[in-house]
This record gives C-alpha cells, sequence and structure tokens, in this order.
C-alpha cells in the first residue's frame, strides 16, 4: 500500500522572517492579503494579548492595526506612554512574530491639544471656510477639531515632521480614517495655501497620498495605507464618485468600505460599497468582519453568531480579509465551532495570497478590481479568474445560485460540479458558496488547507511525531516520523501555485531527506496524507528556504 506525501508549494514575495527573500514587483507588499485584526481601542498589554490569543488559537496573522487612540492627542503623534509604555519594544515584538503593525491616524489636530493646535492656527495651517475666516474648527466623531492644509508646502513640511515621531518606530503603515469628509459637511473647502478653493476629492487625495508617500519615502516601498476606497455611508442610490470615493485608485491596495451595523442589513451596505468600489476599478478591498457597530439585539457579543460566521467567510474571500470593531471580534468568544470555522477560512485566506499576488499584477495593469460582481442583488462575484463567490446575505442555509459560463467545482465537495442558473443549494454554517473553475490548481491548494489538521503552522508546532528540519533551510530538508511496512513508500510532489510539478521523489526507510537546492527562496505549504489509514489523517505545515 503507498502513502503518500504531498507537498504544495506557494513563493511569496517576502518570508516569514519579515526579510525580503525575492524583490517585490508589484507597487504593493504581499502583507496586504493578509488577515488583519485590530481592536476598537487597545492598549499595548491589549494588543499583545489579542495577538496571544490569536497563536494560541492556531488562526494566522499578519497584521495589526493599533485603533484610536494610542496618542496623548488627536493629531499629535505622541504615543500615550499610559497607554503605551514601550511601544518601540512592542513593535520590535511584533515584528518579531513576523506580523505588520500599522497606526489609525486622521488630518485632524483637535483644539484640546491646545499648544499645538494653536500654533498650526497661527501659522495658517488650517482649512477654512473662506479667505477672510478663521481656520475651521469642525466637530467631528473624536471632539472638536481643524483639518490641515495639504496644499501648503509649509504645512506640509510641518505635518511631515509630527509624522517622523511614529515613522523613526518602524511601523509599516497607516489606517487613514475619514475626516476628509468632514471639509465639504462643514464647507471647510478653502485652502490657504491654494489661496482657493479646492473640492472635497482634492482634499481626499492629497491627504491619503501625503500618507502614502511620505512613509514609503521614508521607510520603502514595503509600506501600505488603509483607507476608504466608495463609502456611501448607507445611502446606496449615491453613486457619484466625487461624493463617494476617497482613496486615489492608483494607491488603493488596502482598502475598507467603512463602517457599518453588525447585522446582515450591514453586510449588504458593505457588499453595495465593495460593487461600487469594484464598478471605479480600485484593486483590493474589503469590510470589518461583523461590522463596526454594535447590534443592539445581542448585548453579549454585539452581533449573531451567523451574522459574523457569514461576515467572517466572506471575508476571507476578499482581497483584505479584516477583523475588528466595536462589541466582540474574537472569535473563540462566540463557541468552539465559530473558532474551528473562522481558523479554516482565515488559513484559506492565507493559502490564497500568492494568487491574489499573481490576479492582482494584471487586473490592476488592466485597471480592474480582484472582486468583480455581477451585480448588486446577490452580489455574487469573481475573484480573479478561478474563483466564484455568492455571499450569504440572511441567516438562512438555502440560496439559489446563477453560474457564469463553464463548469465550476464547488469547494467544500469536490464531487459537486454546477453550471447553469436557478441551482438551489444548501450551505451549512461550516460552508460558503465557494467555487473553484473547472481544471484550476487553486482548488488543489484551498483543499489541502480544508482538509489539513495543522493548516499553515509549522508540524512541529502540533506535537506530531512527523518533523520536518531544518525549517528554514537552505540545501535539503529531512522528514523523521514516517512509519513504513514492506512494501509501503511515499510519494513526494512539489507544485507551484500554477499547479506546475515540480519534483516527484520516492521516499523509504526511517529517515527521508529532501533536496530543495533547485528551488528559489520562499515560504512552501505541504500536506502529509496517510492513505494507509481506514481514516486518512492529513498533517500540513510550511518551510522556507532561505539560502
Amino acid at each position: 500500500m503507498k502513502r503518500v506525501l504531498l507537498l504544495f508549494a506557494v513563493l511569496t514575495i517576502t518570508n516569514i522572517l519579515n526579510k525580503s527573500v525575492i524583490a517585490q514587483t508589484t507597487p504593493w507588499p504581499d502583507w496586504v492579503f493578509k488577515h488583519w485584526v485590530w481592536e476598537d481601542a487597545s492598549t499595548q498589554q491589549s494588543a499583545m494579548q489579542l495577538l496571544d490569543d490569536y497563536k494560541v488559537h492556531n488562526i494566522p496573522v499578519g497584521v495589526i492595526n493599533i485603533d484610536s487612540r494610542w496618542d496623548v492627542g488627536y493629531g499629535t503623534f505622541q504615543v500615550d506612554t499610559a497607554l503605551f509604555p514601550n511601544v518601540q519594544a512592542m513593535i520590535d515584538s511584533i515584528h518579531a512574530r513576523n506580523i505588520k503593525v500599522i497606526f489609525w491616524t486622521t488630518s485632524a489636530i483637535d483644539t484640546d491639544v491646545h499648544e499645538l493646535w494653536h500654533y498650526a492656527d497661527s501659522m495658517g495651517y488650517f482649512m477654512k471656510t473662506s479667505a477672510g475666516s478663521g481656520s475651521a474648527i469642525i466637530h467631528w466623531w473624536k471632539g472638536d477639531g481643524s483639518m490641515i492644509d495639504f496644499f501648503n508646502p509649509a504645512a506640509v513640511t510641518w505635518w511631515k515632521a509630527l509624522m517622523d515621531k511614529v515613522l523613526d518606530l518602524g511601523i509599516d503603515g497607516w489606517k487613514c480614517d475619514g475626516t476628509d469628509y468632514s471639509i465639504l459637511l462643514a464647507n471647510a473647502t478653502y485652502s490657504p495655501g491654494m489661496g482657493a478653493a479646492v473640492t472635497r476629492l482634492q482634499y481626499s487625495h492629497a491627504y491619503y497620498h501625503l500618507f502614502y508617500d511620505y512613509t514609503r519615502q521614508r521607510l520603502g516601498n514595503d509600506r501600505a495605507i488603509m483607507s476608504r476606497p466608495i463609502d456611501n455611508y448607507g445611502y446606496t442610490f449615491i453613486t457619484d464618485p466625487n461624493l463617494v470615493s476617497f482613496t486615489p485608485r492608483e494607491i488603493g491596495f488596502a482598502c475598507w468600505v467603512g463602517d457599518q451595523d453588525g447585522t446582515f442589513d450591514g453586510m449588504k451596505k458593505a457588499l453595495n460599497n465593495m460593487y461600487q468600489s469594484n464598478a471605479n476599478n480600485y484593486l483590493a478591498f474589503g469590510s470589518d468582519i461583523g461590522g463596526y457597530r454594535t447590534d443592539n439585539a445581542y448585548p453579549v457579543n454585539g452581533r449573531s453568531k451567523e451574522l459574523f460566521v457569514r461576515w467572517a467567510q466572506l471575508g476571507a474571500f476578499s482581497p483584505l480579509m479584516e477583523n475588528g470593531g466595536g462589541g466582540e471580534h474574537r472569535p473563540w468568544m462566540f463557541d468552539q465551532q465559530t473558532n474551528d470555522i473562522y481558523n479554516k477560512f482565515a488559513r484559506m485566506h492565507h493559502a490564497m495570497v500568492p494568487y491574489l499576488m499573481h490576479q492582482g499584477d494584471s487586473l490592476f495593469a488592466a485597471t480592474q478590481s480582484l472582486m468583480q460582481f455581477f451585480n448588486s442583488t446577490d452580489y455574487s462575484f469573481m475573484l480573479g479568474s478561478d474563483i466564484f463567490v455568492v455571499p450569504m446575505l440572511n441567516s438562512s442555509n438555502s440560496i439559489t445560485i446563477d453560474f457564469p459560463a463553464g463548469d465550476w467545482t464547488y469547494l467544500f465537495n469536490n464531487a459537486q460540479v454546477y453550471s447553469g442558473s436557478a441551482n438551489s443549494l444548501n450551505i451549512p454554517l461550516s460552508e460558503f458558496p465557494v467555487f473553484i473553475k473547472s481544471g484550476s490548481p487553486l482548488l488543489a491548494t484551498l483543499d489541502s488547507v480544508i482538509n489539513s489538521v495543522t493548516g499553515v503552522e509549522n508540524i512541529n508546532a502540533q506535537n506530531n511525531t512527523v518533523t520536518l528540519y531544518p525549517n528554514p533551510a537552505t540545501e535539503q530538508v529531512h522528514i523523521s516520523g514516517l512509519e513504513f511496512n514492506a512494501g509501503e513508500e511515499y510519494e513526494f510532489h512539489l507544485f507551484d501555485v500554477l499547479g506546475r510539478d515540480l519534483q516527484k521523489t520516492y521516499l523509504n526507510g526511517e529517515k527521508a531527506n529532501v533536496s530543495i537546492a533547485e528551488f528559489e527562496n520562499g515560504v512552501y505549504y505541504y500536506t502529509i496524507e496517510n492513505s494507509a489509514l481506514s481514516t486518512p489523517k492529513k498533517i500540513s505545515g510550511k518551510v522556507v528556504i532561505q539560502k
């Protein structure tokens, strides 16, 4: 009887040691397509605890957002040491876990930051309502403040010096929140620097470009910002991009579609923003899993289990998978089933990073989105060329699906292949309407996660008797703990993300050595399948090749 060892390989732009191993060839780094987490209000202790808890529950994390409020006053860029007593040590520790760190920010300085605000006011660094008015004071959701005039070179130079206090910590980017819209609501559209009024969209583009461009200038092109693409604030009938678009398309690589309620209606409003973001050709976007705002009908967690799971599944099959906001967003705090489902979908999302990078490269060049919607009724969409997704828009498990042309394999049961219209399906909570184009090698990649025991974590971490070492490796890897009966052997296959069979080796004996000398640096994911068992057991993990 033959046992089969399958190693499904996926090369990434950066390795897990947070060091570049392959030159970045896209305007965005690969980490924007990983799993993002955050809290609505955090401290150094709570942020580290959040990451510890995700690790304990074996859920991969690629990015953490340190959201409001982390500074001593809005617009100061001065870390509050009462909340973050050693922020540099925190960032270094997070980076050592191969996780990126971004900080929340806006375009405002609040009036209660007296010395800073009065200085900027005296220098003419704020937007006004007219040439003859004083600095416009605008009420926004964090208080009363004034908006920086990004068209005034002196104001920009001064603002950059404030930003430097955080950039010097080595962060990976910013979450730029939507204070830019306030200039329109308060009619504060006059720029002293320009000597003229500007449009709200001009102001937004100047704001986002400054944070994006200056951060990359200071720290390198592997930095990014998280910002809105399209956000109609729930007014779905408003589609004019002059009113509802925010980030310049050319830097929109990690966009989220704003704040929604933690309800199925909130999910549909998020999807409408995503639909409009696709119509305006933003490359990559997603939404707050479970919604940012809470649902009062669920006072414990702030949202129903069904809503959270269905939104998490949608998030996993969006370019940006990010989870945070008001109320409870930690999957293990719902129940074990929720945690298990979330675990698997987060690991599938990480397994798709090379696919999203590859697809995104060509789609960005063609000014198209990774998510391409068919309509704004059921919000079915393509994720790249090989994945068809139909969101679950209510708590029912029943859904009727119209398929695109061709044959589509159901991800969670490969024996089910669909085509045509009006297909009625029942989708249990543990699954999601995801279909893979017939013949796509991506099916094997995702199957390896669905059928795995340990997902993308190293097999050594799960106390398995089978171990692969060294890891990282250079010339060869050793696999120990394989049990052989007479006449049995393991068959080793190595595939790339496009499904090309790179290597085939037969293994036998108590220890198996596999040469990897010919392969490039990168992260490879693998599964070990023991088909000799009556109930085959699969183990998966990853090995880094670093020469």
